[in-house]
């Protein structure tokens, strides 16, 4: 079963299964087999920039960050920390939950393997993000 291991580091509630839908929706879209999960963390404070900069070489804070699985034969796609702070301050009219959906969304394509330092592969991941996106507002 396609599943989201959510690991809450913040003190707030955040409902599971609004993570759940954008998982379900990539994971359809993308086909990748029922038996992938992965582990969404949410954190707040410096966390996400000792990260940053460890794996990164960035000493700031991001909005998401994401580490693919490095074995093929294990069920579990990957892990993706999201800092709800930076989520808070960049969030526009979206609700906290939105944001928090989108950049789940947006680490998911990241551990697909989509990116956007490329004009051509950025063109590529907006236009996933948008059609996903879509898609998970429907739901």
């Amino acid at each position: 079963m396609k599943n989201i291991v959510l690991i809450n580091k913040t003190g707030r509630d955040f409902s599971s299964y609004n993570f759940q839908k954008v998982f379900d929706a990539v994971s359809q879209g993308e086909g990748f087999p029922n038996n992938k999960s992965l582990n969404l963390t949410l954190s707040n404070g410096d966390f996400i920039k000792s990260l940053n900069k460890k794996f990164r070489s960035k000493d700031s804070k991001t909005d998401v960050l994401s580490f693919p699985t490095q074995i093929d034969f294990l069920p579990m796609l990957g892990d993706i920390i999201i800092d709800i702070e930076v989520a808070e301050n960049q969030k526009g009219n979206r609700s906290l939950e939105s944001e928090l959906q989108y950049l789940l969304l947006h680490g998911i394509l990241h551990l697909l393997g989509y990116d956007h330092i490329a004009a051509k592969d950025k063109q590529i991941m907006e236009s996933k993000e948008k059609k996903y996106w879509k898609i998970i507002k429907e739901l």
